[in-house]
């Protein structure tokens, strides 16, 4: 079996791309299994109620789970007025069209947001959040209770909010975000399935899921091959079309980036065979290039170039491009790193590094003359 050497490290491996997946369902049943994850999973927008009132002790658990909400510098900017009162319930329910189920309610708690504890500037929008957090822990409470409750909107209808100001006599320092309208539920609510995958992106618009942490990596994973009868190995075609992938570093810090350029071919003696590559000093790559004797080149599937796109339009220095892409790293035995999603992986080491001088290009009358920047050339083999 030949092994092939490379230009910046050899070629000596190829790897198949290990990949796990989750099953949505299951993961889903798992989760719901928590009964914190399961009252949050089963709560529903509950419209009908039975006569029973909800009793005090009910009432302050409802409030005390409001407050516990998050807010943006602590400020807590709420106040909940607490209607039992039928007529006043019968009021609310006339002040907006979505509110009308209040008539046949025994509770409503109107949800306010307080501008005197608002944050300053621009910031003081800032208390429509804080006050939605409070209503979502009130609903998810009266959930827990065994109650039923349902969101109805005031905020920002001026005319809904003028009108249940005037029910409620709020200062003017105090608006309506919302009425939660609560009771005990008169039949049976299902809760609707709302998990829409299509709804998420990972790390940004459009990154795929991270897949499932793979299976321990076994040296038997890897497999030598016989370069010489491999018809990937085109020494005009293997660097053209999509690219590859090279990543230099080690378990404490990588980087990886998209390369478009390189050869395959022989250097000093017949049975050293080498890839060179080229990394341009601006690259982040090149500092982890210069300091470790061994990286790794890449091939990836069709289905993935978003990994080359990516690597090749974002720079290591500015964010955790594994993570944005969903890759797991491993490593070689001499500590190179590569990804597991990767179909070949080729370890290589170096045997020759310099720098490339563009001054020293001659042009040729049918090539339009370009800039050539300054890189870094590297010749590997293995050892």
């Amino acid at each position: 079996m030949k092994s092939i050497k490379a230009l910046c490290m050899s070629i000596v491996i190829c790897l198949s791309a290990l990949t796990a997946s989750l099953n949505a369902d299951a993961q889903k049943s798992d989760s719901y299994k928590n009964p914190a994850l399961e009252n949050i999973a089963t709560r529903t927008s509950v419209r009908e109620y039975l006569s029973k009132p909800v009793d005090a002790i009910q009432i302050e658990q409802l409030l005390r789970a409001g407050m516990a909400a998050p807010s943006a510098v602590n400020k807590q900017p709420w106040h909940f007025v607490v209607v039992t009162d039928k007529a006043q319930l019968k009021e609310l329910a006339k002040a907006s069209p979505n509110a009308g189920m209040a008539a046949r309610a025994p509770l409503a708690i109107v949800v306010c947001g307080d501008m005197k504890k608002a944050l300053d500037g621009p910031a003081r929008e800032f208390w429509v959040q804080d006050c939605s957090a409070a209503t979502e822990n009130i609903l998810l409470a009266a959930n827990a209770l065994g109650l039923g409750a349902v969101w109805t909107g005031t905020y920002p209808n001026r005319e809904r909010c003028k009108d249940v100001s005037a029910i409620l006599k709020l200062p003017e320092n105090l608006i309506p975000l919302c009425t939660i309208v609560i009771g005990y539920p008169a039949d049976e609510q299902k809760p609707k399935d709302k998990w829409n995958p299509e709804n998420i992106s990972y790390n940004f618009y459009g990154g795929r899921k991270p897949e499932a942490d793979p299976r321990p990596i076994r040296e038997s994973d890897f497999v030598e091959f016989d370069y010489t009868q491999s018809s990937n190995l085109n020494p005009f075609t293997w660097f053209k079309g999509s690219g590859l992938l090279l990543a230099s570093g080690d378990i404490r810090r990588h980087n990886a980036m998209t390369i478009g350029w390189g050869a395959l071919g022989n250097v000093w003696q017949h049975d050293i065979s080498t890839i060179t590559v080229y990394v341009a000093p601006a690259r982040y790559t090149y500092e982890f290039m210069e300091r470790y004797q061994y990286f790794t080149v890449m091939v990836f599937d069709e289905d993935r170039k978003d990994v080359l796109e990516y690597m090749g339009t974002h720079s290591g220095r500015d964010g955790d491009k594994d993570a944005a892409l969903g890759l797991h790293v491993a490593y070689t035995e001499h500590g190179a790193p590569y990804y597991l999603e990767a179909r070949e992986v080729y370890e290589c080491e170096v045997i020759y590094r310099d720098p490339l001088d563009p001054s020293s290009r001659k042009s040729r009358a049918n090539v339009t003359r370009t800039s050539l920047p300054v890189s870094t050339v590297c010749i590997s083999e293995r050892l």
